[in-house]
């Protein structure tokens, strides 16, 4: 019988190819393609989404888990296609970044993310006007559109969005919106079924959206989380730390002691910087982007995990 345990774990830790290795193994025991799809990738990428909405994993992380379960998509999907196990899916997502704005990686990690609750998604990329999400739709026949905004220049375009879905034959259509300078008020205002605070409060919304779940409720994610309550540290404490890079640009911070751990995304500024050369060279992609980020060597250093976290990002902000 397939180790759906292990595949399970194997998700949650990243390794893309022990997951494709024990995709092939289950198919070749003689189980079905949608078993493994709901019982290996989507059960194993449903915990990655629960302790991302907990603030036990961070974004990075989340990337690439979502990348193994990818490598057993890749196995699967064929098998999938041609028998039209497609329709099983909980239903069919459109996302696209609005015109004018070419910010897709919050976008991307929310693809990867309902992909691995078992939506179908497509994808139709950045700078995408109302004409090429209609032309996208009518194509695809989505359950829902899902629009993402980096800008504040560009957010005031997902109304156009909505409104030109606001006529006989797309009505059907829920429209969804996120993006950092989103809010539950804007989506409101401009007539949308529904705002993702983060990926996976967009994934619990699109869920809620095609009959599958509950209502989710939008809450902002902490900057920092102890994993575990301290304890009294003794006098020189040593705490261990690594950072993690995208290439060679930090992203967030982990630090952990006997006592407690810390993970902290960098700020704001950090995440705008590796955007712009993610953009610069290319590597916008899910597979592209998530294949740069690694964790560095394993450090120590006196302190407890919070301050050494808090050190170890204005360390991280000052120029070199």
């Amino acid at each position: 019988m397939p180790d759906y345990a292990l595949m399970n774990q194997c998700i949650y830790e990243g390794k893309a190819k022990e997951v494709e290795q024990l995709t092939q193994a289950a198919l070749a025991e003689g189980r079905t393609a949608q078993e493994i799809l709901s019982d290996g990738l989507i059960a194993g990428m449903s915990v990655v989404g629960e302790d991302f909405k907990h603030n036990i994993l961070y974004v990075p992380e989340v990337l690439i888990a979502a990348r193994a379960m990818k490598a057993g998509m890749g196995v699967l999907k064929p098998l999938l296609s041609a028998k039209g196990a497609v329709d099983s899916s909980v239903g069919r997502l459109l996302m696209g970044t609005v015109r004018g704005d070419l910010h897709d990686i919050g976008k991307n990690l929310v693809c990867m993310m309902a992909e691995g609750a078992g939506f179908e998604v497509k994808d139709i990329g950045v700078d995408q006007s109302v004409e090429k999400f209609k032309a996208a739709a009518d194509e695809f026949k989505p359950d829902i559109i899902g629009m993402s905004a980096l800008l504040t220049t560009t957010m005031t375009y997902m109304k156009t969005v909505v409104d030109g879905f606001d006529q006989p034959g797309y009505d059907h259509i829920k429209m969804a919106i996120g993006g950092a300078p989103i809010s539950q008020m804007f989506a409101d205002e401009i007539g949308a079924d529904g705002y993702g605070s983060d990926a996976s409060n967009a994934v619990d919304l699109f869920l809620y959206l095609v009959g599958k779940g509950a209502a989710p409720v939008p809450a902002g994610r902490a900057g920092v989380k102890a994993v575990a309550v301290a304890a009294e540290r003794p006098p020189g404490n040593l705490v261990h730390y690594q950072i993690l890079y995208w290439r060679d640009l930090p992203s967030a911070v982990k630090v952990w002691d006997d006592f407690g751990e810390v993970k902290q995304d960098l700020p704001v500024k950090f995440a705008e910087r590796i955007d712009r050369e993610a953009q610069k060279l290319g590597l916008t992609s899910g597979d592209a982007y998530t294949a740069e980020l690694k964790w560095g060597e394993e450090q120590t250093r006196p302190g407890s995990p919070d301050e050494v976290a808090r050190a170890l990002a204005l360390e991280l902000d000052r120029p070199n």
